[in-house]
């Protein structure tokens, strides 16, 4: 069974509290218009001529069938199939990722040493994703961002499990999340938790290719992509156990943020073979890695403070094939050079190390700016 026919028969199991629906009812075009502290709101949609009451207080005899009647408007007026209903509203403010392991012996169980490895994985290939996210790099060794470690510690939930296989939703928040000022602004928003997600697909799509030894994918273009050796170590441990056929992933993306049209819906990785496991961790710890980060664009803007010999260039480049907006702190002819640049809007390359600092990207460390040559 798919996780897309698993998803069609069993999301009834997967319950939606009245926070959740007044979400999606927000994000998509209603407007409260009458409130009762506690108890109920009435939502209405001019535009569908609709009209719903989401009830707050669970004690009332006639909770649940409330909650049925507006899940059932909101089906007919959005065209929804009611038993994809939940996932969809579950999806209004986050991203759901849903893992299954496509098993041998089918259930809704499977052994708990099992289960932590499918948690474990799962969680490590986040966390990676956002680090590639930042910066791709063959390996993550050591110390990994903050910004990647605060994703996975404040933007990341586990779903109920979902019946007629082991699949484990998980649930990618965006409510408060850093903005990601590579966005394009004539885009729409674009925030951090939205970057890993789809660097989390492209990456395993890129590792999946490694996995295959007949596959033609560079290890250079599959790093791009957001493949590394602790994503490779993390799929070949959760697809190498016992009766484990193949991983299957889908992602549902969230309505509230513009989508990429390359991001994958769904991805299937066979069970790897061990030796190609190892042979492909290997190669990526191997690989050389920058020891810099390499932005080309343009001047945008100069912050300078004071009568200070220097100031704040922002650049708005590519970071490999990311776009980014990024900051970097400059003084004397580095600084004059930025002006030079963005006066006369000719391109520049900047090196440096790349961090995420609150809400904006950062060039640290032994920087550099030079006005590229066309």
């Amino acid at each position: 069974m798919s996780v897309d026919s698993t998803t069609i028969e069993d999301l009834p199991s997967l319950d939606v509290d009245p926070g959740e629906i007044e979400s999606f009812l927000l994000v998509n075009g209603w407007q409260r218009v009458a409130h009762s502290l506690g108890v109920s709101a009435i939502w209405e949609n001019t535009a569908l001529d609709s009209s719903v009451m989401v009830p707050y207080d669970s004690e009332y005899r006639d909770f649940g069938m409330r909650v049925r009647d507006a899940l059932r408007t909101i089906s007919l007026v959005h065209g929804i199939e009611r038993t994809a209903l939940p996932l969809r509203i579950l999806s209004a403010r986050s991203d759901i990722v849903l893992l299954r392991a496509d098993q041998l012996t089918p259930g809704d169980s499977i052994p708990l040493s099992e289960a932590k490895v499918l948690v474990d994985g799962i969680s490590r290939m986040m966390l990676v994703a956002a680090c590639s996210a930042i910066r791709p790099r063959p390996a993550h060794p050591g110390r990994r961002p903050g910004a990647a470690t605060d994703f996975v510690a404040n933007d990341l939930r586990l779903g109920h499990t979902i019946r007629g296989s082991f699949v484990l939703p998980v649930f990618v928040r965006h409510e408060g999340a850093v903005e990601d000022s590579s966005a394009d602004p004539a885009s729409g928003p674009v925030v951090f938790s939205r970057r890993v997600v789809e660097t989390l697909a492209s990456g395993l799509e890129a590792t999946r290719e490694l996995l295959d030894p007949q596959g033609s994918i560079t290890l250079d273009d599959a790093v791009e992509r957001g493949a590394s050796a602790e994503m490779v170590e993390a799929v070949g441990a959760m697809g190498g156990q016992e009766g484990v056929r193949a991983l299957e992933l889908r992602f549902v993306l969230s309505g509230s943020i513009p989508a990429g049209s390359d991001t994958p819906s769904r991805i299937e990785v066979p069970r790897p073979q061990a030796d190609q496991v190892e042979k492909i961790v290997g190669l990526l710890r191997r690989r050389p890695t920058e020891a810099q980060g390499r932005v080309v664009g343009q001047v945008v803007r100069l912050e300078r403070a004071g009568n200070d010999d220097g100031g704040t260039a922002v650049i708005d480049g590519y970071l490999g094939r990311s776009r980014r907006r990024v900051r970097v702190n400059l003084s004397g002819d580095s600084y004059r050079l930025a002006i030079r640049a963005h006066e006369e809007r000719a391109p520049v390359v900047a090196t440096g190390e790349v961090s995420l600092v609150g809400r904006s990207w950062y060039l640290t460390g032994d920087t550099d700016v030079q006005v590229r040559t066309v």
